[in-house]
């Protein structure tokens, strides 16, 4: 009998304690982000599931799936409660003089609200801080080639 309760006065006392990363948290929407244009033409997305994961596509074909770190899923739900977000979505963004942009289009379906954001990376053009949060940290938490990475050149031939 004493031996049976060592492993339960030592998980009291603190003696053995595990480290738990918190419960993911579910944002509730299903968010789909499209990145297409430039030149080459380049069609680019990625979907989010409200569990947090994910899979991402280029050229309609799938590219890379996972799930989004308990960090990636607070940031993005702290962008999705943002009011500025239904703002957003009102707004018009017209084109730009960037003939060879990319534009982003950013579908948040949610049981509250759905949204469609529209805008184009171009120096000429200020996009919506909110969408392109949600943008950024999408393309970035997928691995997915963003502005940035574009910026530093074309992407290395990986094979189909």
């Amino acid at each position: 009998m004493v031996a049976a309760m060592l492993p339960v006065f030592a998980a009291c006392t603190g003696g053995e304690q595990a480290v738990r990363d918190p419960d993911p948290v579910e944002h509730g929407a299903l968010i789909n982000v499209v990145r297409n244009g430039g030149r080459p033409f380049r069609d680019e997305s990625a979907m989010v599931l409200p569990d947090g994961s994910w899979r991402t596509y280029r050229g309609g074909r799938d590219k890379a799936s996972g799930t989004l770190t308990w960090e990636q899923q607070a940031q993005l739900t702290a962008l999705l409660a943002d009011p500025r977000l239904r703002d957003e979505g009102r707004q018009s963004h017209p084109p730009t003089s960037c003939p060879d942009a990319f534009r982003v289009w950013l579908y948040v379906v949610h049981p509250d609200r759905n949204v469609t954001i529209g805008y184009a990376e171009c120096p000429d053009a200020a996009a919506p801080p909110v969408a392109a949060g949600i943008a950024n940290l999408l393309m970035d938490a997928t691995d997915w080639v963003g502005a940035r990475a574009m910026a530093a050149g074309p992407p290395a031939h990986q094979g189909a």
